[in-house]
């Protein structure tokens, strides 16, 4: 058994499920979708109130996200798309030395066997660069005829888009510090999380807005509006699911590996789904263990090393955090059978 994921040696990309099953999710991929109907909605609540509608103003901000969103993925994955087929399909990856020399946002340079060639890597945020600095080498794809390429890192089954770019004048390594990229990881979960309770607040409360607005007026409208931002935050302290509390979970106790056997995942052709394992104890018994939100990349490297990483001791019916040492990847589980709601 292997201690990760990693690439298949001397097979094409594409015969690795979890690598398909990111190419698939990002081709099929709605973006334009959700900038028209946020506009529609927004237009006909205008229309609705003959006038002025919070519930509006409010999808007319998502509409603008959405735009946003867009615009982020093209830059970051659908520029490499339309070869990423080809690519992957092609021949096999092949491990390269690899260092990064510069990067900002969400791209890397990469310079890769010594200078040999410069890559820029796209869809790698600070986390995923500082963990490939420390890698120090890397699976390759490609390039192709256009210098279109991937680059693979361990234990992450999602092909990274690169482009062979011309040598910078004087490239410096990045340095490599020692932040927590598990805490990193689980900071970020945890900030999407409150922030998606956040729209859900907001809409809330300009629905309220708006019909206290037509009956009432503006000032009984504005204090709706108040009151239930108000109740919608103290609520999110209250319910406080696994997913907001990783960074704590992380300060359970160091990390221990335990042997597990994946029993179901429902995630394809999602990137996360409802996921069934049973975890192996030192004295032999065992554990059930539940997600409700199993990532891809969880999987895979269960599958290819038989292993879950824990922080902390298993106990049963509490929650804990789950990944690999040191790298920018984390999720919560409990041990458990799922719950059905």
């Amino acid at each position: 058994m292997n201690d990760m994921w990693r690439p298949q040696v001397g097979a094409p990309m594409l015969n690795d499920p979890a690598v398909l099953l990111h190419l698939n999710y990002w081709r099929k991929r709605k973006l334009v979708q959700p900038v028209v109907v946020c506009l529609v909605l927004a237009v006909l609540m205008f229309v609705l109130h003959r006038g002025f509608s919070m519930l509006g103003v409010v999808l007319l901000g998502l509409a603008a996200v959405s735009v946003t969103a867009f615009v982020q993925f093209r830059s970051r994955v659908g520029w490499w798309l339309p070869a990423a087929e080809s690519v992957l399909d092609g021949a096999p990856p092949v491990r390269v030395r690899s260092q990064v020399v510069g990067g900002a946002g969400a791209w890397t340079l990469l310079s890769v066997d010594g200078g040999r060639l410069y890559l820029r890597v796209t869809n790698t945020e600070r986390a995923v660069r500082q963990f490939a600095a420390r890698q120090r080498e890397v699976s390759l794809i490609g390039p192709n005829a256009d210098g279109v390429a991937a680059v693979m890192l361990d234990s992450l089954p999602v092909p990274l888009p690169a482009k062979v770019v011309p040598a910078p004048p004087n490239p410096q390594p990045v340095p490599v510090t020692d932040e927590d990229l598990s805490r990193w990881a689980a900071a970020n979960t945890a900030r999407a999380v409150y922030l998606g309770l956040a729209v859900v607040g907001l809409c809330g409360a300009s629905v309220v807005f708006d019909l206290l607005l037509t009956i009432d007026g503006w000032l009984p409208a504005t204090i709706g509006f108040v009151f239930v931002l108000v109740v919608a935050l103290v609520a999110s302290f209250f319910r406080r699911g696994d997913q907001h509390r990783m960074v704590k979970l992380l300060r359970n106790g160091p990390w221990q590996a335990y042997p597990v056997q994946l029993l179901s995942w429902t995630g394809n052709p999602a990137l996360v789904g409802r996921l069934r394992l049973a975890l192996t104890l030192p004295d032999g018994s065992q554990l059930p263990v539940s997600a409700r939100f199993g990532p891809a990349w969880l999987v895979a490297n269960i599958a290819a090393t038989g292993t879950l990483w824990v922080a902390g001791n298993p106990k049963h019916g509490q929650a804990a955090a789950v990944g690999l040492p040191g790298h920018p990847h984390v999720a919560a589980v409990r041990f458990q059978e799922l719950q059905a709601r």
